[in-house]
């Protein structure tokens, strides 16, 4: 009877840790998929406020435009673009990581990290190399807090 009791034992240690070992592995898959819902909405974030300076700049210059004035200086609007894109690709490049991918240059489609060519467009994926993926520091958290707007008075005022 001690033997069957101590066999009882062993195999409910193994399933203990197979099952501890089991709930590490959706935890992660959780706190990755977490994650990639983060970055896209980061993504989708930038992407909204880049369209809306986009908008503003327009309407900016059509308004001198129509009432004849000089197109407003926009060098610190573009620069603020400039910003927004280099997030965007550093988003990007995070969401390929997570996703255990990497994102073709042509086309924007991720492709599985062992494809030599794009799954959409065909392309050779040269060089292109998956990184490990990197932790949020705090300086990145404070870099996605400062929001940057621009309001359509600031422009029209550079129009004037």
């Amino acid at each position: 009877m001690e033997e069957i009791l101590e066999q009882i034992k062993v195999y409910a240690g193994k399933a203990k840790d197979s099952a501890v070992k089991l709930t590490h592995k959706v935890i992660g898959k959780t706190n990755n998929v977490v994650d990639q819902t983060k970055v896209k909405f980061a993504i989708s974030d930038t992407q909204s406020k880049m369209e809306d300076i986009f908008t503003k700049i327009g309407g900016a210059i059509y308004k001198s435009h129509t009432e004849g004035n000089e197109a407003p200086d926009l060098t610190e609007v573009f620069a603020k673009l400039d910003e927004l894109k280099n997030e965007l690709d550093d988003l990007k490049g995070q969401l390929c990581r997570l996703k255990d991918t990497k994102q073709c240059p042509y086309c924007n489609t991720f492709n599985d990290k062992k494809n030599e060519y794009c799954a959409k467009c065909g392309k050779k994926l040269d060089g292109i190399e998956t990184e490990e993926p990197v932790t949020e520091t705090e300086e990145t958290k404070a870099e996605e807090e400062d929001v940057f707007t621009v309001e359509i008075s600031d422009v029209e005022d550079d129009a004037e």
